[in-house]
């Protein structure tokens, strides 16, 4: 459609010019034959050719002045020669270069009126000649067939020649088409490709017979900017459609990757801080699904903190009253039963008090362990020469091991020293060890405690072989009041992590199921300077 109005429109465009310019050349065209009738008649006029052609006889030589006359008609560049036909001659008097008539037959040409002479011809061009035709006047009329005319043998050459500027270097090249139907170059030679086509474009008659030819050859100049036209057509259309599916990937790539991080911070929204949000994006996207991952993961801990804060605030509460209630009677319950145990002979009864006398500790440990997690002490750093710490253990933990059937080994290590609370770091590794052994009960096994320096570090390691701890109880192993065992209270790992934090350190849980446990405490290095000893 759009090349069908282009086309429109550049032929509208085009052909009022091309209008103006044939009729321009008809009148070239007419206006040279014209000019040629001038001076024939000018030639006919003069008194001794007219005589001449009217009253001489056969074979009547024509005289010097006659001959002069002619001779000075030939002096035009446009004319090969003159012909004459006086009135009692039977053949016209040819007076031009033979090799003109070459192949022509005068009675076989067309003859087309033109103002009130003739024209006879053209002929035709050839290999060994160049084409002309006749323009010839009578002097005592042509009608019905002149007896007596002169004509002037014209360069068919100076006819077209007058079309020449019609000429469109590789577009048109004009043609004037004689009665013959032979179209004629404007330098006067028939063109090598005389077929029409439906673009040239046909003059009207300037004369009988004779018109103009604009042959159309081809789209040399066009037919690039054709292409061109067509391809920049199709860039557009490839370039839109190409602009339409990259908008509809970009919006469903966007789609993709904004719709997890909706669906993730409504799960955030709703409480739900464990599920990892859908981090995967590119550029812009990806920044704000780390940043969404970052704000889950600070809320997190920050809803842990409140928890555990709020918990240990319970927890207190709940211990003081605990202390309070429990811990008096237990004291006066316990001095009534050793003093009763004293008094009594009873083998039986005396045992019976002396396990309600341990039952009656156990339940003051416990009630020491909730005041120790709900208040616990401030820590007091030191230098801790971590290998004495334990020796210590080892010493106090032998027992209890030997009892349950289990082997209680130190590495040997070069005495390292932490920047820590002495007592509280031998309570976490008094529990640490007294729960592997706990794991063991029953079973047997080994516990092997290693202390080793990396870096800025101490670390001190209590490893069993015992069932160890699955992977879904791993991450709960320090939440208070969880437990796998039957009778723990699910503090003493609690208790710990509290005393490491305390200390500027951490723990550090490992296992795999059935192949054991391996709680690693890390503190901070005693680097013996002033710095140190101000924190």
């Amino acid at each position: 459609m759009y090349d069908t109005q282009y086309v429109k429109a550049l032929e509208k465009v085009t052909e009022s010019r091309t209008n103006a310019r044939l009729a321009g050349a008809e009148n070239l065209l007419r206006t040279f034959l014209q000019e040629r009738i001038y001076e024939l008649e000018a030639l006919a006029d003069i008194p001794e050719v007219f005589e001449w052609l009217t009253t001489a006889s056969p074979s009547e030589e024509p005289s010097a002045e006659v001959m002069t006359q002619l001779r000075q008609a030939l002096d035009s560049p446009h004319l090969y020669g003159v012909v004459v036909k006086p009135s009692r001659f039977e053949v016209p008097l040819w007076y031009l270069t033979q090799t003109l008539l070459d192949q022509v037959a005068l009675d076989q040409l067309p003859l087309t009126p033109f103002a009130n002479g003739e024209i006879i011809g053209p002929a035709l061009p050839t290999e060994s000649r160049p084409g002309w035709f006749i323009l010839r006047l009578s002097p005592t009329g042509l009608n019905p067939t002149p007896e007596a005319w002169v004509g002037l043998v014209v360069r068919l050459a100076s006819l077209t020649d007058q079309v020449k500027d019609l000429s469109l270097t590789g577009l048109q090249s004009p043609l004037v088409v004689t009665p013959q139907d032979v179209p004629i170059t404007a330098v006067g030679n028939i063109p090598e490709d005389s077929s029409s086509s439906a673009k040239d474009i046909d003059s009207n008659d300037f004369i009988e017979g004779w018109h103009i030819r604009l042959q159309w050859l081809g789209d040399p100049l066009l037919g690039p900017l054709e292409s061109a036209r067509f391809g920049l057509i199709f860039l557009a259309s490839g370039a839109a459609l190409a602009v339409i599916l990259l908008s509809r990937h970009l919006s469903r790539r966007l789609e993709k990757q904004v719709t997890p991080l909706i669906e993730g911070a409504d799960r955030v929204a709703g409480g739900d801080f464990d599920t990892p949000l859908h981090t995967e994006g590119t550029a812009e996207i990806g920044y704000l699904a780390f940043a969404l991952e970052r704000m889950r993961l600070r809320l997190r801990r920050l809803v842990k903190s409140m928890v555990d804060v709020e918990r240990r605030a319970i927890l207190g509460q709940f211990s003081a009253g605990v202390a309070h209630e429990i811990r008096n009677p237990l004291a006066t319950i316990k001095t009534t039963i050793q003093a009763l145990s004293r008094k009594e002979s009873d083998p039986k009864r005396q045992k019976l008090m002396e396990s309600v006398d341990h039952e009656i500790d156990r339940v003051n440990d416990v009630v020491q362990l909730l005041l120790d997690y709900a208040r616990p002490r401030e820590a007091k750093a030191n230098k801790v020469n971590i290998i004495d710490v334990v020796e210590t253990v080892k010493i106090l933990a032998d027992a209890v091991a030997h009892r349950h059937g289990i082997e209680l080994v130190q590495v040997e290590h070069e005495p390292v020293y932490a920047w820590a609370d002495s007592a509280q770091v031998r309570q976490i590794v008094m529990n640490l060890v007294m729960n592997a052994i706990q794991a063991m009960e029953g079973i047997g096994g080994r516990v092997t405690i290693r202390t080793k320096q990396q870096g800025l570090a101490v670390y001190v390691s209590v490893s069993d072989n015992g069932p160890g701890v699955s992977a879904d109880h791993l991450s709960h192993l320090t939440e208070p009041f969880f437990t796998t065992k039957t009778n723990g209270t699910g503090l003493g790992l609690a208790i710990c992590r509290q005393l490491a934090q305390a200390n500027q350190g951490n723990l550090r849980f490992q296992s795999v199921s059935g192949e054991g446990l391996k709680v690693t405490l890390k503190l901070p290095l005693y680097l013996n300077n002033e710095n140190q000893e101000t924190v």
